[in-house]
């Protein structure tokens, strides 16, 4: 069993569609992060949030929705599927 773990572990979905990715860390962090990898390699950072609490959002569309449970879960869910959102999409907690 992993500390943090993210589910699905690999998502193939039509465009326009909707689709929720799931996150939960198990070591009692305080702040969770949400990351984009595009094809460039390039790693972005999208959302932060600590205790729940937005603290951090790097304009990224409205298409991608946060879902904060509780400190140790923080989902994705976005909507209207792009080709442009194809990327590695990692969570982290700290």
């Amino acid at each position: 069993d992993t500390a943090v773990s993210q589910t699905p572990k690999y998502l193939i979905a039509q465009m326009g569609t909707k689709k929720l990715l799931k996150c939960e860390q198990k070591l009692g962090h305080d702040t969770m992060y949400w990351y984009q990898q595009d094809s460039k390699k390039l790693l972005k950072i999208m959302f932060i949030y600590n205790n729940k609490q937005l603290i951090h959002n790097e304009t990224v569309p409205s298409r991608f929705a946060p879902i904060p449970s509780d400190k140790a879960h923080l989902n994705l869910e976005v909507s209207s599927l792009e080709t442009g959102d194809s990327a590695m999409y990692l969570c982290a907690s700290s």
